[in-house]
């Protein structure tokens, strides 16, 4: 059995990461950017709890368990969140083509094209 104030602050966490779930498979980008704020705070709580404990609360195994399990879950949503991002990427480039260009494409002019050399210089020596 987990000490109260151990049980309350992981079942904080395990709601925030509930919420952020729910926001990810909603792709409402507010919702999103609120739930993941709500647990970054909650993992940084949680964070600072775990390194209050003694070590014989640390080793608790129950506790291991559902660590281990937000931890994986959190991966899992980090993918998911980096799918979105090339969903959207991909969705905002067929709408606004312009986007695929290169920033620093061959251009004519002075500033678009490789240095010319002056023919100073040729031969080095020291």
């Amino acid at each position: 059995m987990l000490p109260a104030p151990l049980e309350a602050a992981l079942q904080h966490i395990e709601k925030q990461f509930k919420d952020l779930s729910a926001a990810l498979v909603s792709g409402e980008p507010v919702a999103v950017e609120s739930a993941s704020a709500a647990m970054r705070q909650a993992g940084l709580d949680m964070t600072a709890l775990v390194q209050r404990l003694t070590p014989a609360e640390r080793k608790n195994r129950q506790l291991a368990v559902r660590l281990k399990a937000l931890a994986d879950g959190l991966g899992e949503r980090r993918a998911s969140l980096l799918r979105r991002t090339a969903l959207v990427e991909r969705e905002l480039n067929t709408i606004l083509p312009a986007t695929q260009g290169g920033t620093y494409a061959n251009t004519a002019g002075a500033y678009g094209s490789p240095a010319k050399s002056s023919g100073a210089f040729k031969r080095f020596s020291a």
